[in-house]
């Protein structure tokens, strides 16, 4: 479909989509989407709209302000954002981008995830695996032929990518040393002031970055690690609730089914009896 807004070149294209129901309640689901080459006229601003943006500068730049902060997105850099919240956005240069406003399913957690490591601007860093992503969602639009669950898998995919982009920093390799540590003496007394220590970080600042890698905070962590392992035992061998809840770490058996049950909504007991 060719626009008529102002900036926007007519070599442009760009797409609408109507998820289904089902998709809509379970998928992520794409609902407007573009490959745009625009001049310096180009300007967006809302105070809202209802959708995640991902934008993908081919060439050029854009200039965003966002949450009183202004951003610039250059060539082979990525910009996501919640366009809920009031934004303006305009190219500075001639400028081609490829673009898809998605919701659904877990948008809003994962973006908080993701941009509680970046800022709205990522770079790429030559991940041809988004940029295939991206394209793949284009071209269903450009020929309509349009798979919601196969759209939900690519969106899925993106940002599971730029998640794990992160991840791969040589940045956060103490931390890896540290849930190494954690995974191999759960069970042991675990202090949050020798564990910052173990990453060469302040306590706010381990806590702070190991949420933001994990998803948990370190004491969280821990106690998955010691359930994790406490359900094996239930399962596969014959030792007491009191002794499971002594090998896994818990300073008491009253503390450990409480704890157990708060995550599982079973006792020790019934999860031992049940049967899956």
């Amino acid at each position: 479909m060719k626009i008529n807004e102002p900036g926007v070149l007519p070599t442009s294209e760009f797409f609408i989509h109507t998820p289904n129901e089902f998709s809509r309640k379970h998928l992520f689901t794409i609902h407007f989407a573009g490959r745009y080459d625009c001049d310096t006229d180009y300007l967006i601003e809302r105070t809202f709209h209802d959708y995640y943006l991902i934008l993908k500068v081919i060439h050029g730049q854009l200039r965003l302000e966002y949450d009183q902060q202004t951003f610039l997105v250059n060539a082979n850099e990525l910009l996501l954002f919640d366009c809920r919240i009031p934004h303006k956005y305009y190219a500075t240069t001639q400028i081609t981008f490829e673009y898809i406003h998605f919701k659904g399913n877990a948008s809003k957690e994962l973006y908080e995830m993701i941009t509680q490591l970046y800022s709205p601007v990522i770079p790429l860093l030559n991940d041809i695996e988004i940029m295939k992503s991206i394209d793949t969602i284009l071209s269903m639009l450009e020929h309509q032929r349009v798979s919601d669950t196969k759209v939900s898998y690519e969106i899925h995919k993106i940002l599971s990518l730029l998640l794990e982009q992160n991840q791969s920093s040589s940045s956060i390799s103490n931390l890896k040393e540290v849930i190494a540590y954690i995974d191999e003496n759960s069970e042991k007394p675990l202090n949050i002031h020798d564990l910052a220590h173990l990453a060469s970080l302040s306590i706010y600042h381990f806590s702070r970055k190991f949420k933001k890698f994990t998803g948990l905070s370190p004491h969280e962590y821990v106690i998955v690690k010691r359930l994790t392992r406490a359900k094996s035992l239930l399962k596969n061998t014959e030792f007491s609730i009191n002794k499971i809840s002594e090998m896994v770490g818990f300073s008491s058996p009253s503390h450990f089914i409480a704890t157990f049950k708060k995550h599982t909504h079973m006792t020790p007991k019934e999860f031992r009896d049940f049967r899956f």
